[in-house]
């Protein structure tokens, strides 16, 4: 079909999203150079223009995303600690239905996302995610490759020259120990986990695994009779697996305790133009938290991008 790319993308309509946007055009024409038969790329809606601004991504990877990537400086007492969701228009952040329960359900497997994802995985020493995530999400491997592997080598590129390592550290975050160690991650090749849960969490794991335990992933106890400290975690990962930047895809109860204890620094949510409905309760990323107008989180906005093609909305926010 004339004026269309090969991954479906009417090119006409692009141009006449980009028309008016600064600097979007530039921006398509070096996509153009690396991609001339397609056009998956992020159009910057809104940009923050206090001062300048840094850019931890390569070029190409710029132009997918449609601009620059950065963050604040990495805190020298505690890591930077971003969080990254997917919601519907009215703040659902799972079907809570079997087989639809993970983030890509409400997305509908939006590919902007999983990119987004991607770069963010990428730029993170560590990707954090509760028990009831892992168990919402089965097979998942919390790297850049695995949920946007057609820019697997970008993203391998982009870590290498960070500094970091060849994957991030996988890091599941689990009171009651309630944790299937037949999932994929605990045996992906290269990627490294660790287990962070309460005495009783270690003692029903070395109940159900024994011996075998020490063989497929690291067990580290943390202070706390069911729930964990977002400091005592955020503390372990910071001074022993030196860990700068860590990333936090949930679950929702995990989050909240973020947000409750003021360790989030920033926010990538991407909203997906459906509406979920509540009556069957259904998560939003802060039903654990609850605050007033005196103390309720606030934030400043980075940027706002839309794909060249579809209604989904991506969010960058600064606390």
């Amino acid at each position: 079909m004339r004026g269309t790319t090969a991954c479906g993308v009417n090119t006409a309509h692009v141009s006449s999203i980009l028309r008016g946007v600064p600097g979007a055009t530039e921006r398509s024409l070096a996509l153009k150079q690396f991609y001339p038969w397609r056009l998956m790329q992020l159009i910057t809606l809104f940009e923050e223009e206090e001062g300048s601004r840094s850019n931890v991504l390569s070029e190409k990877l710029s132009a997918l995303y449609g601009g620059p990537l950065d963050f604040y400086s990495p805190k020298k007492e505690r890591p930077l600690i971003v969080g990254n969701f997917v919601q519907t228009l009215d703040g659902i952040i799972s079907w809570k239905i079997p087989g639809w329960s993970s983030g890509g359900a409400i997305s509908g497997s939006n590919a902007e996302d999983r990119f987004i994802m991607a770069l963010l995985r990428s730029c993170a020493d560590a990707v954090m995610v509760g028990a009831g995530t892992l168990r919402d999400d089965p097979g998942h491997v919390w790297t850049p490759d695995f949920i946007y592997p057609n820019l697997g080598q970008d993203c391998t590129n982009l870590r290498r020259h960070l500094g970091k390592s060849r994957h991030p550290l996988n890091v599941i975050v689990s009171g009651s120990g309630r944790i299937d160690l037949r999932e994929t991650v605990f045996s992906a090749e290269g990627v490294k986990t660790v287990i962070l849960t309460t005495r009783q969490g270690n003692e029903r794991l070395e109940h159900d695994y024994g011996k075998a335990l020490a063989g497929v992933t690291e067990v580290r106890v943390l202070p706390g009779e069911e729930a964990l400290d977002p400091r005592d975690i955020s503390s372990i990962l910071h001074t022993e697996y030196g860990t700068d930047l860590i990333l936090n895809e949930g679950g929702s109860q995990l989050f909240s305790a973020f947000l409750r204890a003021r360790l989030c620094d920033e926010l990538f949510l991407t909203v997906a133009p459906q509406i979920g409905g509540n009556l069957t309760p259904r998560p939003h990323f802060a039903e654990w938290a609850s605050f007033g107008p005196s103390d309720a989180p606030s934030c400043s906005l980075i940027t706002v991008k839309r794909p060249a093609r579809g209604s989904h909305l991506y969010l960058h926010y600064r606390f």
